[in-house]
């Protein structure tokens, strides 16, 4: 060690630093406090001994002088004091000092007091080490926390979360969330939303649900199903996680315009359908394993579905909501849940649902991250405006469109058997026509246009399925297993599909070719009621969706071809 020895008697003064340095440390040496507090500025020694009366400046104050100086520093400080000195000596401790020695000085006592302040002072050094590398850590960890937190703030899109047809709330456990929710709507206004619980909690955590957000948003803008986008995320998962990593996942479509729900869920608590009454009037329990346990091609994609022709909510939760837990009360549970949703109207449901769980924890941190979405349907105050879905469009005589000549461009697609059951087809599509300028604001009129068409001419043309089949309860997904049965067996069939882009008056117009291999159907019969533009049937809305947002929509033939003529809008709904 280097020690500070300080004494106004040369002989005491002496003899303290010569003891010193044949225990083997370094002595410097001062005759006053003044003196003293002038070295210790340049040599910062580890420990001082200090006589208490001295001209100049005493001990004390060069103590107090000392110590205010180091701040933080630890520097060990043993006065060396003779007898009538106590009342000093005890006010110095008060303010600072460490230790004493009595003169005449007992060698041995001063030695085995060296040795513990130098077994104390290695100590400090360790502690303040670690406090400096626990500092950086810390400053490290804050910094890659506010790192993800941007890149989640960047991924998740938070616009996209404040659709009118559904509210969330979601309380991390720690300043980062495990708990994903996003949310997007298709070319065909579907909305289509997000739940994602990652394992643990915390930066870990919400590293585990960041691979999800690209998938989801990129292929619900295209129009991809729920079901190739698990796919995809289960990929992504596999490909990014490290093993033992999984995410629970519950992924839900509200298509509106087809009174339809499709839920999958995987590892996550039930999903429900609640009246506006609060009763339950659907469930989906998990019945698929979460992303990234099972390779893709063993997973289920297979969604569950839930027609509706009057309002209700879906209430989708994380665990943490109906784990989280009092340290007397138990757990918040999903029946307490229920039970507060169904206390109060729709729009006031999740603030009570929020107050509530804040009432039940009376304060207390909750352990898992939390989070809720409440999304409405049904109802035209909160559901996407039916003009969006079926606009008014201007009417062109058909003869003046079937005579356009000059086309701008022209887009075309031939699917043989193999095409037909790998390609999705109309989202490959779209990759196009979100390209083409004069079709930027018209995106989900053509989604719905080319979906409806293609659709036919797959279910109805190649694979000769008949739309009676879903009449019933279980009639729907009779049809789709069927559907899947066919399309399995399937050794033959075509689909042509042609797009031009055409100039007329002025103004563009987009002609939609759709051909199958299929029989056909006397089109010559076709009537369209009233009852196909609303929820009365699963069926028969495709030909009247076309007609209501085309200018023209004609078969030709025996019925298995079909050409639409559509005039783009010029402006955002």
């Amino acid at each position: 060690m280097k020690i500070l020895v300080v004494d106004d008697t040369e002989s005491v003064l002496l003899l303290i630093s010569r003891f010193v340095e044949a225990l083997g440390h370094k002595a410097i040496q001062a005759r006053n406090g003044l003196e003293a507090l002038e070295i210790w500025r340049l040599e910062r020694p580890d420990l001082v001994l200090m006589d208490m009366m001295m001209p100049v400046m005493s001990g004390l104050e060069a103590a107090v002088a000392i110590k205010h100086e180091a701040n933080e520093n630890w520097v060990p400080i043993v006065f060396v004091t003779g007898v009538g000195e106590e009342n000093k000596l005890a006010e110095a401790i008060e303010q600072g000092a460490d230790d004493y020695i009595n003169k005449p000085v007992n060698f041995r006592v001063l030695e085995a007091k060296l040795k513990a302040f130098s077994r104390t002072l290695e100590l400090n050094r360790k502690v303040r080490e670690q406090s400096v590398k626990l500092a950086d850590y810390y400053d490290r960890a804050e910094e890659e926390k506010r790192v993800v937190s941007h890149l989640m703030e960047q991924m998740v899109n938070a616009e996209l979360l404040y659709d009118p047809q559904f509210e969330y709330y979601l309380s991390p456990a720690e300043s980062l969330s495990g708990d994903l929710i996003a949310a997007a709507r298709t070319p065909g206004q579907a909305l289509y939303l997000m739940l994602a619980d990652g394992i643990g909690h915390g930066l870990t955590a919400a590293l585990n649900v960041l691979p999800l957000t690209q998938p989801f948003y990129t292929m619900t803008e295209k129009g991809y199903t729920i079901s190739d986008i698990l796919i995809e995320m289960n990929n992504k998962v596999r490909q990014v996680l490290p093993v033992g990593r999984f995410v629970a996942l519950v992924l839900i479509s509200i298509d509106e315009s087809a009174g339809c729900i499709e839920v999958w869920n995987g590892g996550m608590p039930s999903v429900q359908v609640l009246s506006p009454s609060g009763e339950v009037k659907h469930t989906w329990k998990s019945s698929h394993l979460p992303l990234g346990i099972v390779p893709t091609n063993a997973m289920d994609v297979m969604t569950d579905r839930y027609y509706f022709n009057e309002p209700a909510c879906l209430a989708a939760y994380s665990d943490g909501l109906i784990e989280a837990r009092h340290s007397t009360k138990g757990d918040y549970g999903l029946d307490r849940l229920l039970k507060v949703l169904a206390e109060v109207p729709g729009d006031q449901r999740l603030a009570h649902a929020q107050k509530d769980l804040a009432e039940f924890l009376e304060g207390e941190a909750h352990h898992d991250d939390i989070s809720l979405v409440l999304a409405y349907f049904g109802d035209k105050a909160t559901a996407v405006s039916k003009e969006r879905i079926f606009p008014i469009t201007e009417e062109v005589n058909i003869s003046t469109l079937a005579a356009l000549g000059e086309s701008a461009w022209r887009y075309s697609v031939a699917l043989g058997v193999d095409e037909i059951r790998h390609i999705n087809t109309v989202p490959f599509m779209m990759n196009f026509i979100g390209g083409v300028r004069s079709l930027v604001f018209s995106q989900s009129d053509v989604f719905l246009i080319l979906t409806e068409l293609f659709v036919n001419a797959l279910d109805h043309g190649v694979l000769g399925l008949n739309s009676s089949m879903k009449r019933g309860v279980d009639g729907m997904e009779q049809y789709l297993c069927e559907r899947a049965n066919r399309l399995e067996r399937l050794t033959e069939g075509r689909i042509e599909i042609d797009l031009t882009g055409l100039h007329y008056d002025g103004k563009d117009v987009l002609r939609i070719r759709v051909k199958d291999s299929g029989p056909g159907f006397d089109w010559s019969q076709l009537h369209v009621s009233s009852a196909a533009l609303t929820h009365q049937f699963a069926f028969g809305r495709g030909i009247a969706l076309v007609r209501s947002l085309c200018a023209s929509a004609q078969y030709h033939g025996t019925g298995n071809e079909v050409v639409a003529y559509y005039i783009p809008r010029t402006e955002a709904v």
